[in-house]
């Protein structure tokens, strides 16, 4: 009698230990959980972050190249007319002069000689090479100021190099990360907040909400990593 009180009364004390023991283990699943979530969450805030800024320092970029595209543009366009000019008022005076050595008026021939040989050679040098090589000139006699205006952005090593279109392509793109990368971080603060409510609920709600808050915790990450993934791949291997 006395041996089956003592087998039941360690049976109830074991099934209590157990009972305890399963409740804690559950409390320290949790409390992991919670701080595997809260941590990635940090990383993803972190990354979302750091793909904000490379979009705005992208930006920034892109508007010193245009500005400084758009500079040199303004240059060659000054050295284009500059030349267009001296080059239309060598042609007027070239026409002026061989009118005047044509005439039988001594005084209009010796102007024309002293046109000759001070006004057109400065003229001439002025308009260069607009006006002295042949590729510029068309059939018609007029100048091709856009052939000339290539050639200039050519000679404008720099100018090539500049492409603040694509700049702006490449910040619109990480904007576009930063947006879609917010919906996993919200997912994961969602997370968050059932495996937190899992501390407080009722033991049969527990499971519940930890479930809840681990599967959506899931869902967040694979968003996130498909996301990354997916830019990471649009960019050309580029983070």
């Amino acid at each position: 009698m006395w041996s089956g009180s003592v087998l039941i009364y360690l049976h109830e004390e074991n099934m209590e230990k157990k009972s305890w023991f399963d409740s804690g283990r559950l409390e320290v699943i949790v409390a992991i959980l919670i701080a595997l979530v809260s941590l990635t969450t940090a990383l993803v805030v972190w990354r979302i972050n750091v793909v904000g800024s490379n979009s705005d320092d992208i930006v920034h970029t892109g508007l010193i190249d245009a500005i400084k595209k758009q500079t040199y543009a303004n240059e060659d366009w000054r050295k284009l007319y500059e030349e267009a000019t001296y080059a239309r008022d060598y042609s007027i005076y070239l026409a002026g002069v061989r009118a005047m050595e044509n005439s039988e008026n001594t005084a209009q021939s010796a102007q024309a000689a002293n046109l000759r040989q001070y006004l057109l050679p400065s003229l001439q040098l002025l308009s260069s090479p607009l006006g002295t090589e042949s590729k510029y000139l068309k059939a018609d006699g007029s100048y091709d100021l856009d052939k000339r205006y290539a050639d200039l952005e050519g000679d404008t090593t720099e100018f090539s190099t500049l492409d603040p279109q694509g700049k702006f392509d490449l910040a619109k793109s990480y904007f576009s990360q930063k947006r879609w990368e917010s919906i996993g971080l919200i997912l994961l603060a969602v997370s968050l907040l059932w495996l937190t409510l899992s501390e407080i609920t009722s033991k049969w709600m527990t499971s519940v909400t930890l479930l809840l808050g681990l599967g959506i915790y899931m869902a967040g990450l694979i968003w996130f990593i498909a996301v990354e993934g997916l830019f990471f791949l649009s960019r050309g291997g580029a983070l």
